[in-house]
């Protein structure tokens, strides 16, 4: 009877102990000692926008990433061929399609939006990648100005 005592004991307290040891590391994650939030990367996707447009006869062919995704990786060649790739004018989509299929891309929808200007084509693009940090816009102290200037 004493043994089972003792078994019993020592499987109550290590009960309680994975208990508190869990709960602990569960509450404590994601924040620091001094309250702000840690950020911890992720694999995702980041999601881009190949607009299309004609203007006399002419094929204007764009392609761009919210300012956010710049925040949201760490990786300098990803952030510079974004750049180059935003500045740059495509003769065409297919030729758009093709450069951006080549980067890794790919396309996730399409649709077409009536303007004054004419039709627009626009095609939703996205770049899987395994460096995502979360960004949380609404807690930065600028989100208020930023939403209002749209």
């Amino acid at each position: 009877m004493d043994m089972k005592n003792w078994f019993l004991t020592f499987g109550i307290l290590g009960m309680v102990m994975t208990t508190f040891a869990q709960d602990t590391v569960l509450s404590g994650k994601g924040t620091t000692k001094n309250g702000s939030v840690k950020s911890e990367m992720r694999a995702g996707e980041f999601y881009g926008r190949l607009v299309a447009t004609k203007q006399t006869n002419t094929e204007i062919v764009r392609f761009k990433v919210d300012e956010i995704v710049y925040r949201m990786t760490r990786d300098v060649d990803l952030r510079s061929k974004l750049k180059a790739i935003e500045k740059h004018r495509f003769g065409s989509v297919l030729e758009a399609l093709n450069v951006l299929a080549s980067h890794g891309w790919e396309l996730r929808s399409t649709m077409v939006v009536r303007g004054r200007q004419g039709d627009e084509q626009h095609f939703l693009m996205s770049y899987a990648t395994e460096g995502i940090s979360p960004v949380s816009p609404w807690l930065d102290r600028g989100s208020v100005t930023n939403s209002r200037r749209q």
